[in-house]
């Protein structure tokens, strides 16, 4: 099961992209099966602040890891917040775009280390000027 911040469930046991119905039958089949109402279950979930920003890219997608200042600087990030937050690094799938998500226990630090994953992209120049059309 995968998910996103904005609603998309994916059960890549029954189908390949997010649906909403789907999620729902999932639900009230997981509320039936635990006999607990939807505010037992979601109570054991903890919330994060998450800061999501985006380094425009060369369209070609460079290896950012094969950069080891930028693998070590993401790696920092993931030791600091070790247990209390995640790091997610991606190329967005429709724009020329590194897509850098960050969750952490504070809002103020979670921000704070997304910019500096941001900042080391930006200073190995791998992104270039947006594509002309």
């Amino acid at each position: 099961m995968g998910g996103e911040d904005s609603g998309h469930m994916i059960f890549s046991q029954y189908h390949t992209t997010g649906d909403g119905l789907l999620t729902a039958l999932r639900l009230v089949e997981v509320m039936t099966d635990t006999g607990k109402s939807l505010s037992v279950l979601a109570s054991i979930m903890k919330v994060y602040p998450q800061v999501l920003m985006n380094v425009e890219m060369d369209a070609s997608r460079p290896d950012f890891m094969a950069v080891k200042s930028i693998a070590d600087e993401i790696k920092a990030v993931e030791a600091e917040l070790g247990s209390d937050g995640r790091v997610f690094v991606r190329y967005s799938g429709t724009q020329p775009l590194l897509r850098v998500m960050v969750e952490g226990p504070e809002q103020d630090k979670t921000k704070e280390c997304c910019e500096r994953i941001c900042n080391k992209i930006r200073e190995h120049k791998l992104q270039t000027t947006p594509l002309s059309i």
